[in-house]
């Protein structure tokens, strides 16, 4: 009989969904032959939709013992509403979202460990430098 090893699952947006090259790579390296890590980041998604993701995907249902939740979102939802508003999330539904994230993950998986993950600070400098890099002329240093 096999054992079966725990995971680790990480849920968020673009910065969950690229990590395998950074932090989840490195949680998939200290963890290998102990853990699997399941990458569950979707780029470009907010709370509002990944909830509703999760719900239709199958997120929830994820057989097996999961260890540890990493929930780590906010990039988008912070996105300025007279800039972004397709991916804006006000603040008060972006902290009742993060509770839905968080009571599904208790629910769905009651032995996990859950790592709740805030977004990086914005460094308005190098933001201009990237928009410049991008976008030459047209780059405004309006984060999106």
């Amino acid at each position: 009989v096999a054992l079966e090893r725990p995971k680790l699952l990480l849920l968020g947006d673009s910065l969950t969904q690229t990590s395998m090259e950074g932090w989840g790579g490195g949680l998939a390296h200290q963890y290998q032959r102990r853990a699997d890590v399941l990458n569950r980041g979707m780029s470009g998604y907010n709370t509002r939709w990944y909830i509703d993701y999760a719900q239709h995907s199958g997120i929830w249902y994820e057989p097996g013992k999961i260890a540890l939740t990493t929930i780590f979102f906010g990039a988008n939802d912070a996105s300025l509403a007279n800039e972004n508003p397709h991916h804006h999330v006000p603040l008060e539904e972006y902290q009742a979202n993060l509770k839905v994230l968080v009571a599904k993950t208790q629910e769905s998986f009651p032995e996990s460990q859950i790592l709740l993950i805030t977004p990086p600070p914005v460094h308005h400098e190098q933001r201009l430098a990237f928009q410049k890099e991008r976008y030459g002329d047209k780059a405004t240093g309006i984060l999106e």
